[in-house]
This record gives C-alpha cells, structure tokens and sequence, in this order.
C-alpha cells in the first residue's frame, strides 16, 4: 500500500503541471534555462503576481529551484533532465 504522504505529494506534482500557464514557465525554463520572473512575465504575457503565483507552485512541487542574483531572484528547473523527459513525454502524448 502506497504511504498516504507519497500520494499526496504525487497528487501535488500531477496538479501543478495540470495548469497551462505553468506548463508555459515549464517550457520556458526547458528551453531558455534560467529566467527571472520579469522575463517570464514578458514571455508569457503575464501579470507579476499571477507569474510568481505559479512559480511558488512549481517551487514547492520541486519543479522549479531559485537563486539569488543581486536582487533578482532566478528560476531554472529542478532536476533538469527528469522535468525535461517529463514534460517532452506529455508533448509526445499529445
């Protein structure tokens, strides 16, 4: 029997990529690397506070790591080549 922590975070991770707008970031941050939440926010067309919404999603799914530059804090995927696979598998589904 699955431990009921394990499927609560299962079911967290599944979620957080069953958002369009944080499939964008995703996506983004496969393809260009590390982004700040100002060019996210250029990129996908959207308001600050909906963008760093999302990102603290992906941040407490473990999809997405930070770090400080300066006073930019920068966004880049976590476990890059897993998140990658992932995210080409479901664009290979569809």
């Amino acid at each position: 029997m699955l431990d009921r922590n394990f499927s609560a975070a299962e079911a967290a991770f599944f979620r957080a990529l069953g958002d369009e707008t944080r499939l964008r970031i995703l996506g983004l941050l496969k393809d260009q690397g590390e982004l700040n939440v100002s060019e996210l926010c250029s990129e996908i067309e959207k308001e600050q506070g909906t963008v760093s919404h999302h990102l603290a999603c992906l941040r407490s799914c473990g999809l997405v790591k930070t770090r400080k530059e300066g006073k930019s804090i920068i966004y880049a995927l976590n476990s890059k080549d897993k998140i990658s696979k992932i995210l080409s598998l479901g664009e290979g589904h569809v």
